[in-house]
């Protein structure tokens, strides 16, 4: 008869049997023993072990030989036939088979160092959702602060004047809204790591990127930011509320903080003749941020206004000049 591992001049067969045999012959520790669950799992784990060194045709008959191996090794054994016939499409499918099942053996054997029972089986879904939780809170945000306008203290920046938080070292003039949020002075920035610019092409930019630095903060930080991109703040007894716009009642402005505009760089102003509208996405607001809260003790008249779309200004004398928003732009005699 033939031997049901192979032919009889194939010794390949004979040789998982006697394996097989020796292995499942190994002495067990007594029932309820203080190490009985460690060493089960190292009994149940053996061909775990060997199988990453076998080929495809040399499973065969291990499988036939041994009803253990059987039962541990025909998924591994279908998953190797398919990668050894089709490697392009199914080789990467049974490494990672085989790389999970030399994980969960690390574990069994890590049970017995620390001396551990083995415990319920591992819901890798769980573990893999904390993994993903773990990734996303260890995720940052970079961005380029020039550094002369900020004092730097252990884990955060606090802003000496207004400035910007950019996506490169451009001035900030040549950067779009999208590429800067502006913080009005006196913000603390909390940060993760601070650091010189030392990429080459943000180094050939101008003279002064040495000035500038790299800062790590978390994502909540730059969307918090981002949210406040439309938000500007006027004097609230110079504006006539017309539904959702407000109307200049005299010569004014439009600030990005509720400091005195005397106090401002003319970045943060833009000066709104008397009579037009500017269009809002809400009705004003009291100012409730905490940072512009206390500055002096007339923010009480000043409101929070948030535009429904960004303004078109004209530049004279350093200053901008509100003439509309989108398509409108009324007729201005500027002089």
């Amino acid at each position: 008869l033939k031997a049901p591992w192979g032919a009889a001049g194939d010794r390949s067969g004979a040789r998982a049997h006697a394996w097989c045999q020796g292995a499942m012959a190994a002495p067990q520790p007594a029932v309820g023993g203080p190490v009985a669950a460690p060493r089960q799992r190292e009994a149940e784990g053996w061909p775990q072990l060997v199988s990453p060194f076998l080929p495809p045709r040399d499973l065969a008959p291990l499988l036939a030989a041994c009803g253990a191996a059987w039962r541990q090794l025909r998924a591994p054994a279908a998953a190797m036939r398919r990668a050894a016939a089709e490697p392009a499409k199914y080789a990467f499918a049974a490494e990672a088979e085989q790389a999970l099942a030399r994980l969960e053996l690390a574990m069994a054997e890590a049970d017995q160092v620390v001396g551990v029972p083995g415990g319920p089986p591992i819901a890798w879904q769980s573990t893999l959702e904390n993994l993903c939780a773990l990734e996303k809170s260890l995720h940052t945000e970079m961005r380029y602060v020039y550094g002369l306008d900020w004092e730097m203290k252990p884990g955060k920046l606090v802003s000496k004047k207004g400035t910007w938080l950019k996506t490169n070292t451009c001035f900030s003039w040549e950067l779009t809204d999208v590429q800067k949020l502006y913080l009005p002075q006196g913000v603390v920035m909390p940060v993760l790591q601070i650091g010189k610019v030392i990429d080459p092409v943000e180094l050939k930019r101008h003279d002064w990127v040495a000035q500038h630095l790299r800062v790590w903060m978390r994502p909540a930080i730059v969307r918090t930011l981002e949210a406040r991109r439309g938000v500007w703040f006027i004097y609230w007894p110079h504006w006539e509320l017309k539904g959702l716009a407000v109307v200049a009642l005299a010569d004014t402005w439009l600030k990005r903080t509720t400091q005195m505009s005397g106090e401002l760089q003319p970045f943060e102003l833009i000066y709104v003749p008397k009579g037009l509208p500017i269009r809002l996405t809400q009705e004003p607001s009291v100012v409730d941020e905490e940072w512009e809260k206390y500055r002096h003790q007339h923010v009480h008249m000043h409101r929070k206004v948030v535009l429904a779309m960004p303004p078109l200004t004209v530049k004279q004398d350093q200053y901008d000049i509100f003439v509309g928003q989108g398509d409108t732009r009324p007729p201005l005699n500027l002089r």
